[in-house]
């Protein structure tokens, strides 16, 4: 891992805290497993559909959500789903646990690419579109944890300009940034090849490259 010494690095990305309104929306999302479409949020909520779409409108403003093109069903654009924003801390801390349950004495770097993996495993079933490519994939997957990724000018390199663990990446980098890792190989799987991250790698962002498929570590 590089050193993050006298390096800012991405920014948290946190966004605003929903409003009562907006987290009664919310609330109705998380108990979701699966990517849910306006029109069933609408029934969920019993609230009128220009309601439920402003208030998601304003919770994806805010990285609350996710939005996702639904798989189309007959004629006609597909419609909007999203999935919830977990929590960031929440969902480090569940990574974290994962892997000391899976990995009882194992260094902070193994228990947290094994949690992370587990965590990423878990987003690519999430977001298993058939049309999506392994890069899209990765890139909603990215966005939906708070990431903010970007393309640079390798292609094999996709830029984070955010990270919402950045004050604990900071200041226990092995542990947090091994989690950040695990979780990028967790979404891919063998698609895209061996994966490196290097963390604070740039004044306003850490890296991702990729070796490509058929590369051996």
């Amino acid at each position: 891992m590089n050193s993050v010494e006298n390096n800012t690095g991405p920014r948290s990305g946190l966004g605003r805290a929903p409003t009562d309104a907006q987290a009664r929306v919310l609330a109705a999302l998380t108990a979701r497993e699966a990517p849910t479409t306006l029109a069933q949020l609408v029934e969920i909520t019993g609230l009128h559909e220009n309601t439920v779409r402003g208030h998601l409108d304003a919770l994806h403003q805010a990285a609350h959500v996710t939005r996702l093109r639904a798989r189309p069903v007959g004629r006609g654009r597909p419609a909007w789903s999203y999935v919830a924003r977990q929590a960031p801390y929440v969902a480090l801390a569940q990574a974290l646990a994962r892997g000391l349950e899976t990995n009882p004495g194992a260094t902070a770097r193994e228990t947290g690419e094994s949690g992370g993996r587990a965590w990423g495993e878990q987003l690519r079933t999430v977001f298993a579109e058939d049309d999506q490519s392994p890069h899209e994939r990765l890139r909603v997957a990215l966005e939906h944890v708070g990431f903010g990724p970007e393309a640079s000018a390798d292609p094999m390199v996709t830029r984070l300009t955010r990270c919402p663990f950045v004050d604990a990446a900071r200041t226990h980098p092995e542990a947090v940034c091994s989690v950040h890792l695990g979780l990028i190989e967790g979404v891919v799987g063998e698609a895209l090849g061996p994966v490196a991250l290097q963390p604070f790698a740039e004044p306003d962002a850490c890296l991702v490259r990729f070796a490509g498929p058929g590369v051996r570590r």
